[in-house]
């Protein structure tokens, strides 16, 4: 009888630790996603800005609309 219940105890154990395996591989995945997520938006910024710097009329847009939308630096914020 103890020993049954030896196996079912260590059965629920090794359950318990595949779950919690799953749930970190998910956690892992999530956090290379991240990354790759924020490299590519990255690679796309660049890409953007060279794009912008290569037309001088939308280099020149681009600054004009930094300067409106953008507060003086010695402006407190709200």
């Amino acid at each position: 009888m103890d020993d049954e219940l030896t196996v079912r105890a260590l059965r629920l154990l090794a359950a318990h630790y595949r779950a919690r395996a799953s749930v970190l591989e998910a956690e892992a995945a999530a956090l290379r996603l991240g990354t790759s997520v924020r490299r590519f938006l990255d690679l796309l910024t660049e890409a953007e800005a060279r794009e912008i710097a290569g037309h001088p009329d939308l280099a020149e847009l681009n600054v004009l609309l930094n300067a409106l939308y953008e507060r003086p630096r010695d402006e407190p914020a709200p």
